[in-house]
């Protein structure tokens, strides 16, 4: 499989989003469109207005922190779909500059600001979701008594080292039994953006199923490509959904439809799988966290819902692997509320600054040895002890010029052998850089 299965996808930076929406011209005419939008109370009009500048200061601030010119986003629907529109060249002219880092930057232009303004009122309003796909029963679908699983986080950039992941997967020469994705096509998951950036270089093995979790950059654009075009292709019939052999249930759950939480019939889904799983072990997976030693964003949502925290907190759950926050990081021992082995792996595709992990305590002798990982201490989450953790550091040689300003791209792989479970981390070549046996 050649890299160049990817174009060159196209990176909107903060210069030219304030050129689409922040000039006085660029306003005035979203204003206008706004007032001829008679579908919007007047309200939630002057609300949608107000928030334009915070999208700005949202986009600016996050180019800001990244002190580069790479792919940036926020956790913010409305910049999400504004940048999705201005990469897509819809109501505009759009020409195309190669950035050194990597992609080609969106040159924005226009001759019709109103009818560029139109189209982006349009994306300023909230969307109504897709309605969610749910499994048509709580029975787990059969996996391999030996099964080898790819994790991949945060990957649907199509830049970096996404590509060199794709490659790596495809070119191994074990089989794989299951290829997932955790979640997140950028900007906004829409469908030109999961068949460019997701689909189209997805990296396919025979015989392997390819799986895809519900994310917010997917619900972004409402999830329609997510859940009309994405598990359609992968033959999944909804976005939360489970496999088990006789020792082990692997369980896929949909923590992005609202945000960072989980609904009560998926719970009570969840629930009927555990209790039909009896004594194997049960490895959750999802596109938010549980929680961080690193970043502000907790899953109080998650951990506060009735039903789900009681499952927590009976420590039934053996380990978790999540993305969304764009790190490798190995919890090198189970938390004290929950009793669960935690993971992020959000690294597959998004450029992350090593601020906040390149003065960590570096981690030396096996099996640290063939990566830069460092030690991230324990601490305390709501009451939670985290155990010290893992976090891969160092340079990332595929984000051209700018090496070394981000931390490095790759993925996990799973093997299950029985009662055993073998964990490892691969860079985004496919080299192994880390392994643990788990049980």
């Amino acid at each position: 499989m050649s890299d160049q299965a990817f174009s060159e996808p196209v990176v909107v930076t903060f210069d030219q989003v304030h050129k689409a929406l922040g000039t006085q011209e660029a306003v005035g005419n979203i204003e206008e469109a706004s007032r001829r939008d008679n579908s919007v109370a007047p309200e939630q009009r002057a609300a949608i207005m107000a928030g334009v500048g915070n999208v700005l200061d949202q986009l600016r601030q996050a180019e800001k922190k990244a002190d580069a010119k790479v792919l940036t986003a926020t956790h913010d629907a409305r910049a999400a779909r504004l940048q999705s529109l201005i990469a897509s060249g819809d109501a505009a002219k759009l020409s195309l500059k190669p950035l050194p880092a990597g992609g080609l930057e969106a040159m924005f232009d226009t001759d019709d600001w109103f009818g560029w303004a139109s189209v982006a009122w349009e994306k300023l309003k909230h969307l109504r979701p897709h309605q969610m796909l749910r499994p048509a029963d709580t029975k787990a679908a059969v996996l391999p008594e030996r099964a080898r699983l790819a994790l991949l986080g945060d990957w649907g950039t199509g830049l970096y080292g996404a590509p060199k992941i794709a490659t790596a997967i495809v070119d191994d020469p074990d089989p794989f039994d299951v290829i997932m994705h955790l979640g997140d096509v950028y900007y906004s998951g829409t469908e030109k953006e999961v068949a460019d950036r997701f689909l189209r270089g997805w990296p396919r093995r025979n015989g392997a199923i390819n799986l895809a979790l519900n994310s917010n950059h997917e619900m972004y654009s409402g999830g329609d490509a997510y859940f009309g075009k994405t598990l359609p292709e992968f033959g999944q019939q909804g976005s939360y959904f489970a496999y088990q052999n006789s020792r082990w249930t692997l369980v896929g759950l949909d923590v992005a439809y609202i945000d960072h939480a989980i609904d009560d019939e998926q719970v009570r889904w969840l629930l009927d799988v555990v209790r039909a799983a009896g004594e194997r072990r049960i490895i959750l997976f999802s596109h938010h966290q549980l929680y961080s030693s690193i970043e502000s964003e907790q899953g109080e949502k998650l951990w506060s819902h009735p039903e789900f925290g009681e499952l927590l907190r009976s420590k039934r759950i053996f380990a978790w692997y999540w993305g969304h926050e764009h790190r490798c990081t190995i919890y090198e021992n189970p938390d004290t509320s929950f009793g669960i082995l935690g993971r992020c792996i959000g690294h597959s595709g998004m450029p992350q600054t090593r601020k906040a992990t390149i003065g960590l305590e570096q981690a030396t002798g096996k099996p640290y040895e063939r990566a830069d990982w460092r030690f991230c201490p324990s601490t305390m989450v709501s009451g939670n002890r985290l155990s010290r953790a893992l976090v891969l550091e160092g340079p990332n040689e595929f984000i051209f010029g700018e090496e070394e300003k981000f931390v490095p791209h790759g993925y996990a792989v799973l093997s299950l052998d029985g009662e055993h479970l073998m964990e490892e981390v691969r860079d985004a070549r496919g080299t192994l850089i880390y392994s643990k046996q788990l049980a």
